[in-house]
Order: structure tokens, then sequence, then C-alpha cells
């Protein structure tokens, strides 16, 4: 009951605040109103790593997105999914440790309208905030993305959100619940500073970051405390020639006086014949060369971002026609040589509907980070509007 209160008293908000803003600022002209969003269904087939048992999962979801200006001073946003989980993986293993690794908002904005043992219906609003410009300071509180750094599968300064770079729908980025400041320092200059607050028993996470530019080159420097542990990183963003080149770093101080650091450097290029190539190389301090030191139980701290310490990652994509689409993904574990292979295709079946066929596969030897993994493929339908 106090999940759908709190829900639906952030419902009714953006209701009454579209109410409101429509009819007193209606005869000036002053607001402008946008709705967007998709219709979306996942089909998923995989093995239980805990069970010689498969397992099929289907995922439907209803996105709708909903934004309100009200002249140049103040920004409303709301994104409210309805989903539908339905297939035997809600019964595994694997879907109660995935439910343990979902990051912790401080408010609960999720309810269940159906809960059986292969058939649930959720709602949640994915985003929800508001923005206030005074001059030319941004304050934004709510459900918000916060992006740091320029990482493309690993963020060592992203700590706010982080992302894991293994997920199926990889475009779908988590939020945070937080208070974000920016404030510009001239044309190509800013200071952020970030709080979310933690829930009960869980520390809070405060960052500040600074970004410039020096002769044609981007630069950030950040410091926080996230979780218990201080954190101290940067990044910097060139080009060189036509390719964008990248690199990421943090310093790390856990809460036991343990220290590691984290790095990230890629580079981008867009080929005359139309091939697009990202190439990203990842040091994970606080991961081990030997598999046979691999904790998987850190996982649930979340403090762990890989078990090892050296990988890559690549991304190729072409598009053949302009309605048909060639992608690979792939991800090496570089000290126990496993990997994730991502084949891809996607073709514009019409105006806004778009199918995807594609699959993890995954390889490496009996003990090692993805060869412990089955193979996972799957197809999606989606339609924009």
């Amino acid at each position: 009951m106090r999940r759908i209160w709190r829900t639906g008293t952030a419902l009714l908000l953006f209701g009454f605040i579209c109410l409101f803003s429509r009819e007193n600022a209606r005869a000036a002209g002053a607001i402008a109103m946008q709705f967007s969003g998709y219709a979306k269904t996942l089909a998923i087939r995989s093995q239980s790593l805990f069970t010689p048992r498969p397992y099929f999962y289907d995922l439907s979801r209803f996105r709708l997105k909903g934004q309100i200006f009200m002249g140049s001073q103040f920004q409303f946003e709301g994104w409210l999914d309805t989903e539908l989980h339905a297939g035997n993986f809600l019964e595994t293993l694997d879907y109660r440790f995935a439910q343990l690794l979902r990051p912790q908002m401080y408010f609960d904005l999720d309810w269940d309208v159906i809960s059986e043992s292969r058939l649930q219906v959720q709602q949640r609003l994915f985003r929800l905030f508001a923005t206030l410009f005074v001059g030319d300071i941004q304050i934004t509180a709510g459900r918000q993305r916060i992006a740091w750094g320029t990482g493309f599968a690993w963020n060592p300064t992203d700590l706010l959100n982080p992302y894991n770079p293994f997920a199926v729908e990889r475009e779908e980025k988590d939020g945070v619940d937080a208070i974000y400041v920016a404030v510009p320092l001239g044309a190509l200059s800013r200071v952020e500073v970030a709080v979310a607050p933690g829930k009960t028993g869980l520390p809070s996470r405060t960052g500040v970051r600074g970004h410039t530019n020096v002769s044609g080159v981007d630069v950030s420097m950040m410091a926080g405390r996230f979780g218990g542990r201080w954190v101290w990183g940067g990044d910097v963003a060139a080009y060189l020639g036509g390719a964008a080149v990248r690199a990421e770093w943090a310093y790390v101080r856990q809460s036991n006086r343990a220290v590691y650091w984290r790095f990230v450097a890629n580079a981008d290029y867009n080929f005359s014949n139309g091939i697009y190539v990202l190439v990203e190389y990842y040091f994970n301090g606080r991961g081990t060369a030997n598999k046979n030191d691999y904790n998987l139980l850190a996982l649930l701290s979340g403090e762990t971002f890989g078990l090892a310490r050296h990988y890559t990652a690549a991304l190729l994509s072409k598009d053949v026609t302009p309605l048909l689409k060639l992608q690979f993904y792939a991800i090496a574990n570089l000290n126990d040589k496993s990997a994730l292979w991502g084949p891809a295709v996607s073709y514009s079946l019409a105006q806004n509907l778009e199918l995807l066929v594609s699959g993890y596969l995954f390889a490496g030897e009996s003990g090692s980070e993805l060869g412990a993994l089955h193979n996972t493929y799957f197809a999606s339908l989606q339609y924009f509007f």
C-alpha cells in the first residue's frame, strides 16, 4: 500500500503541474508540452546458471515520456513505464539474484499490479525530475541520469548510476534519486555538484566535478564519497585526425583504507565506407589476474566492476541499407581469456517500427568469468511515437 501511495502521489503531482502550468501560462504562451515514448516487446532464451534448466523470458514495456517547459526557467520531466514480465525465468534463482543487484533508490516509485510465479505486471517511474534555471545556474532534483565520464562499456568516475556492460538492453540506463547543480564558469567551463541521499542504513553519495576545454581538449576532474569510499578521478577527450580518443581514471580509497586504480581508454572512428568502430581498454585495480582468486560474493557489495584486472570491449556497426543495420559487440577478459560475442541485426519494418535479432555468445574455460555464462538469444520489436 505504501508503494502505491508514494507512486500515486508522484503521478498526482505530475498531473497537477501539467494542469496548473497550462492554466496559468496559456495566455502568455509561456508553456510548451510534449509527449513521446515507445512500446516494446523483448523475448529472451537462455539457461539458468544454477541448474541445467533452460528458461524463457518475455518483457513487454510501454513507456510514456512527458515534458513541460515553463518559459526558460522551469522544466519538468517524467517517464512512466508499464511492464509485463512473463516466463519461467521469474521462478529461477537467476531472477532473484538480478533483483538483489538492482540499484537501491531513495524513493520507492515502483509498484506491482499483478505478481504471480510466471507473470508480473509492474509500473514504475523510470525518470521523474524537475529543473530550475536561476540565471545560468541549473538545479535539477529527482530521479535523473547524471552522466559523468567518457567511457563506453565502463565508467570509473560514474559512481552515481553505474552501468552494466553485460546488460541485454544496453540503451536502458538507470538513473539516481539526487540533487544536481551545474554552475557555468564560461562558455566551455562548469562546476557540477551531485548529492544522492542514501536510504535508511545505506550511505549517501556526493560528488563534485569540474569541466573545461584546453586547446580543443575536454578535461574534467572529480572527487567525492560514494557508498563508503572516497574517489578522485578525471577524464579527457579530444580528436586526433578523424578519430575521437578518450581516457578516464579513478583513484579509490575504501573504508578499510584499501586503495586501487580504475582506468579506461577508448577510441572510435567512422570509415568512409560507412563502418563505425570503437575499441576500449579497461584496467580494474580491484580485480585479480588469477581466476582462482575470483570473489563472486563481492559482486553483491556494489563496489566490484569486474572480477579480473584487464578487459577490452569493441563495437562494430554498418548500415547496409537505410533500413538494415549490422552490429557486433564484444567484451573480453584478458586475464582468463573468456569473452562475450554479440552479433546483432536490426531492420526497420516501417516508419518508427524496428526489429532486432541478437545474442550473447560466451566463450572461455571452466571457472573463467564469462565462460561460466550460458549463451543468451534475444529478439525485440519496438515502436516509437
